[in-house]
């Protein structure tokens, strides 16, 4: 069991945003069985800082660099929908000191969406440990008219060609949850892809974008400051963060 850990732990690591575990009981016998770290470590996110995934990758690395006695550098490479900072990993020295924190999107929608990667998702990298699961929310501007999802339909079928909706970047879990709501719900509406969800966040407080689909640690912070308006969940069931705001299954969009 030890050998099986120390064996993926000199492979490049990655971190992958979903449901479960921490990633800290997987690291701790490998650090005393290797005398790992001996320094600093960097934890590439691969998007903008801002985003969710930034802030969830700030609020885990103090309590990471304590548990490992090293510092955990969080460095943003955020550009082409990840593939820019999962690349920069992929191809760094395999010795354990170049973490990435990976997504669903990073690791399964690129693949299906892109025909050649310059990364291998399953071959390149050795997972560590789950850290969160975090459902998406429909926000808009703060000034925007529709209040719930029905009346979000409404205007947007009628102001299709006046709206515009920003994502992380094309690819992402931000770009495909949107599309796949416009979809289900009828609407056709341009798309604006950014380097990352907070670009993307920043433009719509501006006005520049009417609406995004975003991860929830991002977009708490913003609905609770009121620079943005919460429309629905993208879930079937309520989250605990927000449990007045009613889901796009409740709001009548079942799938």
């Amino acid at each position: 069991m030890m050998s099986r850990n120390i064996m993926k732990l000199s492979r490049r690591t990655f971190l992958y945003m979903a449901a479960g575990a921490a990633a800290l009981p997987a690291l701790r016998p490998v650090a005393r069985a290797q005398a790992y770290p001996t320094r600093p470590i960097t934890l590439v996110v691969p998007f903008a800082a801002g985003g969710s995934f930034d802030v969830i990758a700030r609020v885990m690395t103090p309590g990471l660099s304590e548990i490992l006695g090293q510092q955990v550098i969080v460095e943003n490479v955020g550009a082409a929908s990840g593939i820019v900072g999962v690349n920069r990993v992929a191809h760094a020295m395999p010795d354990g000191y170049s973490v990435l924190l990976g997504t669903v999107g990073t690791h399964a929608y690129n693949p299906a969406l892109y025909k050649k990667l310059p990364y291998n998702p399953a071959a390149d990298f050795a997972p560590v440990g789950l850290i969160a699961e975090q459902p998406l929310v429909l926000i808009a501007r703060k000034d925007f008219t529709p209040n719930t999802l029905p009346e979000f339909i409404t205007y947007a079928k009628a102001n299709a060609a006046k709206l515009q909706y920003g994502s992380a970047g094309v690819g992402s879990t931000t770009h495909l949850a949107c599309a796949l709501l416009n979809a289900a719900a009828g609407i056709d509406v341009t798309h604006v892809p950014y380097r990352g969800a907070g670009p993307a966040m920043a433009d719509m407080i501006g006005g520049q974008i009417q609406y995004m689909c975003s991860n929830t640690p991002g977009a708490l912070p913003q609905i609770q400051g009121g620079t943005v308006k919460a429309i629905a969940l993208l879930a079937r069931d309520r989250s605990p963060l927000m449990p007045e705001l009613a889901t796009t299954h409740e709001q009548g969009l079942s799938d």
